[in-house]
């Protein structure tokens, strides 16, 4: 619990920031902690942290007092920056299609602010959203109304017609041949938006920007959950994927790109796009290129990587089927962006029901094959601050850099009862996370 002040002045709760249990104006010091900062190769031990507001204000191994200020005594544990999924969809809560077909607005809504708290519940106090209307639920979680992590969304994701956002059912219309309304609820709610030609994609890019996008997610290629196109068919033409990257550049953000087969990822890279998303069967030749051009990747090891006949999310046999191409090239995939250096950030991609997300953490277990844990700890932490920073001037959060636990840095910070230098998993049970701060304000205290 939060144990004690350096004056004896009254602790004021405040209500202003829902689930916070603390005063966010009171100075904090955390003592007796062992530093990962979202770089360094290694933990730094006993050191004392100090909050001021929102912001990280000193990091030191000297005694420290503040005056009025609550000192929490992290009593020897890992004290690291908030973890940071940079694949989610919030929005996508329960089974997706039903999910799309029967719910309204105001249920999608609730449904999503429920996950954005269960991702905060899970230490992860920042989320970069890759499809989805999730303007609402990211501004109730800034003004205080609902706890949940930072938001970076990009609303809805862009998608040529029959391409792997294009989720209309069968008798749905098209938006160019039968109107708007008629172009099925993915389109209409704005989880996909179905543009094709160069005009429509400048417009499709430039309405996300005006709703508050911080990023443009753009299917430049084929996809497992998605039935009409194949997983090899390059989708949107040079042409259009320059427009979209031009749009979002003009705003000074970028463009990132669901691409999982060689021929839409070189596409994209000639386009100048800075992150590409799951990209599992790649030629070698692309990764080098991706390393040399500083483009991060942000691969799923454990969608890909789980036995193909069980997972839950992909049950239907043309789903199946693609899952299983997926499966056979992702090994091969993380040994070259290993071996060439290839910038890599973490993200889950898990969508649908409670039970199918409550699994989204195995990610570190699948990728722990491939990474040591100190890696992975960057991954999720400070290599995903450098890939929200790329959101420049549509940059929804200004104050200071995310992932790093540095002088300036936002007070994002989870307490880790153990050593997740030594055993990653550690971070998939909540039971470990003795601590959350968000923002400077504590949502979870579980310290004795």
């Amino acid at each position: 619990m939060l144990r004690r002040f350096l004056t004896a002045s009254a602790f004021a709760f405040s209500a202003s920031v829902a689930g916070a249990q603390n005063d966010p104006t009171v100075p904090i010091v955390i003592t007796n902690v062992n530093v990962f900062d979202g770089v360094s190769e290694e933990l730094i031990e006993d050191v004392n942290v100090v909050v001021d507001g929102n912001l990280i204000v000193a990091i030191t191994t000297e005694d420290v007092v503040v005056a009025g200020g609550l000192v929490i005594d992290g009593g020897g544990r890992t004290l690291m920056p908030g973890l940071i999924d940079t694949h989610t969809h919030i929005m996508l809560h329960s089974d997706p299609v039903t999910q799309l077909i029967t719910q309204d607005t105001f249920e999608q809504g609730a449904r999503g602010a429920a996950r954005a708290k269960a991702y905060l519940d899970a230490g992860f106090t920042t989320v970069r959203d890759l499809g989805g209307n999730c303007f609402g639920v990211k501004n109730v979680i800034d003004a205080g109304v609902s706890p949940g992590p930072r938001i970076y969304c990009g609303g809805a994701s862009i998608t040529q017609t029959s391409g792997h956002g294009d989720f209309r059912m069968t008798n749905d219309g098209h938006p160019r041949f039968d109107g708007f309304a008629a172009s099925g609820v993915a389109n209409t709610t704005k989880t996909t938006i179905i543009a094709d030609g160069v005009d429509d994609v400048r417009a499709a890019v430039r309405e996300m920007l005006f709703r508050g996008a911080s990023q443009i997610k753009v299917h430049a290629g084929g996809g497992v959950t998605s039935f009409k196109d194949p997983l090899e068919a390059a989708q949107y033409t040079q042409e259009e994927l320059n427009a979209a990257v031009e749009e979002a550049e003009r705003y000074g953000t970028y463009v990132t790109v669901h691409a999982q087969v060689n021929n839409a990822v070189v596409a994209s890279l000639d386009a100048g796009v800075k992150t590409v998303e799951h990209g599992l069967i790649m030629e070698e030749e692309t990764m080098v290129r991706m390393s040399e051009e500083g483009v991060y990747w942000i691969p799923q090891a454990f969608l890909a990587l789980q036995d193909v006949s069980s997972n839950p999310l992909f049950q239907d046999p043309i789903q199946n089927a693609k899952l299983a191409k997926v499966n056979a090239g992702a090994r091969q995939a993380f040994e070259w962006g290993i071996k060439h250096g290839v910038k890599t950030g973490w993200g889950s991609d898990v969508f649908g029901a409670n039970e199918i997300f409550a699994t989204f953490r195995q990610e570190f277990a699948f990728r722990d094959e491939f990474y040591e844990p100190i890696e992975q700890m960057r991954q999720v932490t400070g290599v995903n601050g450098e890939i929200l920073s790329l959101s420049g001037l549509k940059n929804p959060y200004v104050d200071g850099p995310l992932g790093v636990i540095a002088e300036g840095a936002y007070a994002d910070i989870i307490l880790v009862d153990g050593d997740p230098t030594q055993d990653i998993r550690v971070l998939m049970d909540s039971n470990n996370i003795a601590l959350i701060m968000k923002d400077g304000a504590i949502y979870k205290d579980d310290l004795e």
